[in-house]
């Protein structure tokens, strides 16, 4: 039997130019930043170095420009992020956000709050944090709880979420609550919100590691109301 044979791929002249201007951003913005810090990698969290990472175009890479994105190649966004985790930069203030945060709300909220939100988040300005997980719901997220009920002036959340990955530095959520009853479907009757972390009604308390690091929380809703148009989708 044939051996697999996988030709070496070669990058494209940007790219190679990219990894270069990269590699001399980190040899001088990461010179004081001892090991211990480094091996944290993406969990590692600098608002300013986001807010440099922003200043150079390396957040929002392939975005549209509508949104401040930088419409660039997502090989390109690879060099950059491949450089980053190499080198254990603190990118994990605005990682989910510039992950998936920033492209969920440009698909399914792409006139209303993309062009308020995203180009902020593009510019490193802008954290986000995932509510999914509750204290009876891990990865089974169709057993969820936390509930909103469409009033007059809003949205209005009660519930839990647990496990919520910087909570505490975030500017946003987007949490996963029941809009309707639970039927025989499990997975209908839930949406995704909008949250802004300094809604009144909003606790987030630390969840320490066994080393006692504070990275997880969990964040208690207590009649949230959101705006109606804070709904995804």
């Amino acid at each position: 039997m044939q051996g697999l044979l996988i030709d070496p791929g070669s990058l494209p002249p940007e790219c190679v130019a990219l990894r270069a201007e990269v590699r001399a951003f980190l040899a001088e913005a990461m010179v004081h930043i001892p090991p211990a810090r480094r091996n944290r990698n993406w969990s590692g969290a600098s608002a300013d170095f986001s807010r440099q990472m922003g200043e150079r175009g390396w957040i929002g890479m392939t975005w549209p420009a509508r949104y401040g994105g930088h419409q660039r190649s997502m090989l390109e966004r690879y060099v950059v992020l491949e450089e980053m985790l190499a080198a254990g930069a603190p990118v994990g203030a605005h990682w989910v956000a510039d992950r998936q945060s920033g492209p969920l709300l440009m698909r399914y909220a792409p006139d209303t709050l993309a062009p308020r939100i995203v180009p902020r988040i593009a510019r490193g300005e802008c954290f986000f944090c995932i509510g999914m997980s509750e204290p009876d719901s891990g990865s089974d997220l169709a057993s969820i709880r936390t509930k909103a009920v469409n009033t007059a002036q809003g949205w209005v959340i009660n519930g839990r979420k647990v496990w919520t990955s910087g909570a505490h530095r975030a500017h946003y959520m987007i949490a996963l609550v029941r809009t309707s009853e639970r039927t025989e479907n499990r997975h209908g009757g839930m949406s995704q919100f909008l949250v802004d972390m300094q809604t009144p009604g909003l606790t987030v308390r630390p969840i320490l590691n066994q080393l006692g690091e504070h990275d997880f929380n969990e964040v208690t809703f207590d009649d949230v109301t959101v705006p109606h148009d804070c709904l995804i989708g």
